[in-house]
């Protein structure tokens, strides 16, 4: 039996389904998107002050189709679109990212006059497509109606690649979406934000840039609703 039991153990090194990879696996998906998500709900908050219109629209949508006697839940997306909206453009305007992880090329490549050859390393500019004036009327300009149609229903654009792009894209781009809607909506609807600071006086310039993007130190209150 232990010779039998080693072999499969040395066999199972042969994939990469065993159990070690396992583990690395989960704590990725789930410390990087511990740090990416509360890094964007930190921008998100600092933004709302900065324009405390947009958080009075996100909570008058909050009454209107939850209400406060029960928590948000992920049913509540589809029939949110503003607050949608308002999460999509905070994304893409705090630009966590602005290089996507390094992929490689499967074959030669002519791309734009250039040839690539096979294996040839390269990165993707997430910054450059989530600023890209073609698809934002006012890349430099934080507004939900780069993500609204004329209906005020929630419209797709191409561009928007905060969770890179390619197969390299990331794995837990779904749970990331669902944790930004459900902890932004229910803190906005318990809380409202507050700043001894004006919002014309607001900052949002980074703390730091290169790399990821860290937003400034701040200064919030969260006065019950």
């Amino acid at each position: 039996m232990g010779l039998e039991r080693s072999s499969v153990e040395t066999s199972s090194w042969h994939t990469e389904f065993h159990h070690q990879n396992l583990i690395i696996s989960m704590r990725s998906l789930f410390f990087a998107g511990t740090e990416t998500s509360s890094t964007t709900l930190r921008y998100s908050f600092l933004i709302l002050l900065k324009y405390p219109h947009v958080a009075e629209k996100v909570q008058k949508e909050i009454e209107q189709v939850i209400g406060s006697h029960r928590p948000p839940n992920l049913d509540d997306r589809t029939k949110m679109p503003y607050t949608e909206a308002v999460i999509q453009e905070i994304q893409r305007f705090s630009d966590l990212l602005p290089i996507g992880v390094p992929h490689k090329v499967t074959k030669d490549t002519l791309f734009r006059g250039y040839l690539l050859h096979k294996n040839t390393e390269v990165y993707p500019l997430l910054s450059s497509a989530l600023h890209d004036p073609h698809y934002f009327e006012k890349p430099d300009t934080f507004n939900p109606d780069h993500f609204l149609d004329t209906n005020g229903a929630l419209k797709k654009n191409e561009a928007f690649m905060p969770f890179s792009i390619g197969k390299r894209i990331c794995l837990g781009e779904g749970i990331a979406r669902n944790e930004l809607f459900l902890f932004f909506t229910t803190t906005l609807q318990n809380f409202s934000v507050a700043s001894p600071v004006a919002p014309k006086d607001i900052d949002l310039t980074p703390k730091e840039s290169g790399v990821g993007r860290v937003p400034p130190t701040y200064q919030i209150s969260f006065p019950p609703r």
